[in-house]
Formats: structure tokens, C-alpha cells, sequence
């Protein structure tokens, strides 16, 4: 096999999938196959899951949603359908068709979360139990409310319920992590010293958020990966920002001069 041209020019190390930490999902908004193989042709090595947002899951047609969950696993990735649709499922009293109907997808992991006022943390703890235990699905529990929603337990208290109830990862939600409130930093801390940084993906915020810009975005993955080192697990990553995020976990960005441990 031929050397790559700019081999020994390679910024830090990275672990290769499948990889237990420096873990990131790109978040997938609809993509239709064409653009699916795009974002594989460039990325399918720097990222784990792709999370099919909101109810985009029942907007595609089977075949096509089937294609797109084969094809992410035959390249390493984890497909699953966001948390929101779940809740969905509940408030119209259909949650007992869900998790048949995801496993009938093809999906292997699902998101389980408590964002909706309608919805209690309770609850979100007995689907988590239900989806592993009666189903054999693998579960991201989500941590945080949307913006405006008071989360009715501390985040830490949150993530170990997540955890024991039989979630794998915990997902720390996006709308936490734009503030620059001195307790919400604590919170966030608190969750990574009770259940271990390799336990915790951070949610990037996007523009679902009030006020959130680009710069916003890219400033928070900056400071998640300056505290916590290019390791980090990183969500809700833009397709279109995949690439500068893994040359920035790498040290191949415009944090090339921070780099002390390249080859």
C-alpha cells in the first residue's frame, strides 16, 4: 500500500474504531443515500453514531430508512433514532409501539431522554430499563432539559440513575453546556467525577437553541477538548463540520501551536 503523502505529518494520536473514547456523533437531519455516501467517502473513520434526529425516523420511506441504518453499520457506525421521538410516542399514548418498531428498522441502540415537560425522569428510567432488558436495545440516556425546563434531579443524580438503570452512555444535552452560569459548570463537572469522563458524551449545541451561533458551536468543542483532551466524546456534530472537528481533535487546526505531543 502506498505511503500518504503527507505521512509523519500526523498530529496526535487518535484511537481507531471501534474505540471506547474520542468518540463522535454526527447528527443527521434526513440525509438522503447520495449524501450519506458523501459524508461516508470523507468520514466514515472519524465518526461512531449518527443519531436520525427528531421523527425524521417515520418521514422516510422503510426501504429507504433501512438502506441508511445497514449501510452507517457496515461502516462502524451506530445508527438511533433521537430521544424527542420517543417522548413523542408517550404524550400520544403510543409508546408501546416504539421499541418494536425501531428494532423492526434495523436500529441497535435508541436515546432515551425526559426534555418535555409532560414527560418525568421516572419515566425515562422505566424506559431504559425496558428497552435493554425487555428488548436487548442499547441506550443513550440523555441528562439536561431543553431550554426553559428545570431538570427535577442534579445532573450527577441524573447520570447514575441513567447508568444503573442500564444506559451505556449518557448524553449530556446541548442547552446545559451554552451557559456561562458558574453552578451549571459545577453541575457538568459533577456528572464527569461520578460516573468517569468515558461515560459522558457532551452534546454540541446548534441552532435549535436561542442566540446560538457558529461561533458558539465551535468555541464550546474548543473548550471541551482544551478540558478534557482530544479524547473527548463529542454529539449532535453538523455533517459539514465532521472533518475541521476531527483535524482539531488532532491538533491539525488552528490549534496546531498547542500541540506538545505531536509525532
Amino acid at each position: 500500500m502506498n505511503a500518504h503523502f503527507f505521512e509523519g505529518i500526523d498530529g496526535r494520536d487518535r484511537s481507531a474504531k471501534p474505540r471506547n473514547a474520542g468518540v463522535t456523533m454526527v447528527i443527521d437531519w434526513g440525509f438522503g443515500l447520495h449524501e450519506q455516501e458523501d459524508l461516508l467517502t470523507t468520514g466514515a473513520d472519524y465518526f461512531d453514531f449518527a443519531k436520525i434526529a427528531v421523527g425524521i425516523s417515520r418521514l422516510l420511506p422503510n426501504h429507504l430508512l433501512t438502506a441508511k441504518l445497514r449501510t452507517y453499520q457496515d461502516h462502524q457506525i451506530e445508527p438511533f433514532a433521537g430521544g424527542m421521538f420517543l417522548e413523542y410516542a408517550e404524550v400520544h399514548g403510543k409508546a408501546e409501539l416504539y421499541f418494536p418498531a425501531v428494532i423492526r428498522a434495523g436500529y441497535r441502540w435508541v436515546e432515551v431522554s425526559d426534555n418535555l415537560g409532560a414527560v418525568s425522569t421516572e419515566w425515562k428510567l422505566r424506559m431504559i430499563r425496558q428497552a435493554t432488558e425487555a428488548h436487548s436495545l442499547r441506550v443513550m440516556g440523555e441528562v439536561g432539559k431543553k431550554e426553559g425546563l428545570e431538570s427535577a434531579l442534579p445532573f450527577a443524580d441524573d447520570a447514575q440513575g441513567c447508568l444503573d438503570a442500564g444506559a451505556e452512555i449518557v448524553l449530556l444535552e446541548a442547552a446545559e453546556l451554552v451557559s456561562d452560569d458558574v453552578q451549571t459548570a459545577r453541575a457538568v463537572e459533577a456528572v464527569v467525577e461520578t460516573v468517569g469522563l468515558e461515560k459522558v458524551m457532551f452534546e454540541l449545541p446548534g441552532p435549535w437553541i436561542a442566540g446560538v451561533t457558529a461561533h458558539d458551536i465551535h468555541r464550546l468543542r474548543r473548550l471541551l477538548i482544551g478540558r478534557y483532551g482530544s479524547e473527548v466524546n463529542l454529539g449532535n456534530v453538523a455533517a459539514a463540520d465532521l472533518m475541521s472537528l476531527e483535524a482539531y481533535r488532532r491538533g491539525l487546526g488552528v490549534n496546531a501551536g498547542e500541540l506538545e505531543d505531536a509525532k
